[in-house]
């Protein structure tokens, strides 16, 4: 890979004397940085002989050793898009969303390929009552008292719960659309019923595991935009609205307040999920 090169900015021309006693005065424009180090431009090869570029390169690196010759300043990385959980709830801060940007094209015309993965945990569960209330239910009555509606990427099905008061066994799988998967304790009796969120249409790209720490169990779900099959096409900045619909399962994409750009490829982690409140990110230039 070629190494960056940099403009040089510094408060006066460089100026020195020639081997023929003549007074050189060549500006800045002149030189520019490769990487730390500071060199002549092509163009001006030609107008110097090779001693004047020899002076002139030594004082140029004298006076950047001395601060006085730098690289233009790197502006801090500026939001280039917004990223917003399409569910509200505490579980949208356990999205993470992945961008790569196509490059040397005309910035309208890149185009911006996302993914997303959202990882929900839910730990120190004692029984499929206890991951009712905690992972929350299909269809929740509203009633105080009774399970809430689930808002991460799995719920417990209502009524699959009091068969077995013990912990789940370790198990793992792949949740498919409107499927149930029982979970059973150590004697094979049902824990708990675990469906995919309603909206879920996917069958690749969401699995599920059971762990157990003794008396207890956690239930982690798993969603992967990449896993689910078909094409996921990319997106442009006229385009953000039609992110893949793997990827829209997770998120929506669109401008910042200030507008958008092209972001750099990096990651984002959203943040500030919480009952009724979707969480949200930025994606930086």
């Amino acid at each position: 890979m070629a190494t960056a090169t940099a403009d040089v900015i510094g408060s006066t021309p460089l100026s020195f004397t020639n081997a023929s006693g003549g007074q050189q005065v060549i500006p800045l424009s002149a030189l520019e940085f490769s990487g730390s180090d500071i060199r002549l431009k092509t163009a001006w090869q030609a107008v110097l002989d090779p001693g004047e570029q020899t002076t002139l390169l030594a004082l140029a690196k004298a006076r950047a050793a001395v601060g006085e010759l730098t690289p233009p300043p790197i502006p801090p990385p500026a939001p280039a898009l917004s990223v917003t959980a399409a569910h509200a709830g505490s579980e949208g801060s356990g999205i993470a969303v992945t961008v790569s940007v196509e490059k040397d094209v005309p910035p309208l015309d890149a185009e911006i390929t996302l993914s997303a993965v959202e990882l929900d945990t839910w730990a120190m569960l004692t029984d499929g009552d206890a991951a009712a209330f905690k992972i929350g239910v299909d269809a929740p009555t509203g009633v105080d008292g009774d399970p809430p509606g689930a808002t991460g990427l799995i719920a417990v099905k209502k009524g699959s719960t009091g068969a077995s008061a013990k912990p789940a066994v370790a198990s793992s799988g792949v949740l498919k659309k409107a499927t149930g998967v029982d979970l059973k304790d150590a004697d094979a009796a049902v824990v708990c019923t675990i469906l995919p969120r309603a909206d879920y249409v996917g069958k690749d790209g969401l699995s599920y595991a059971v762990t157990v720490q003794g008396a207890t169990f956690t239930i982690s779900a798993t969603y992967d935009s990449t896993k689910e099959a078909g094409t996921q096409d990319p997106v442009t900045l006229l385009t953000l609205g039609d992110v893949a619909a793997p990827v829209a399962y997770l998120v929506s994409v669109g401008a910042p307040p200030r507008g958008a750009a092209l972001p750099a490829d990096s990651s984002t982690q959203l943040s500030g999920g919480a009952a009724g409140l979707p969480a949200s990110g930025l994606l930086y230039t």
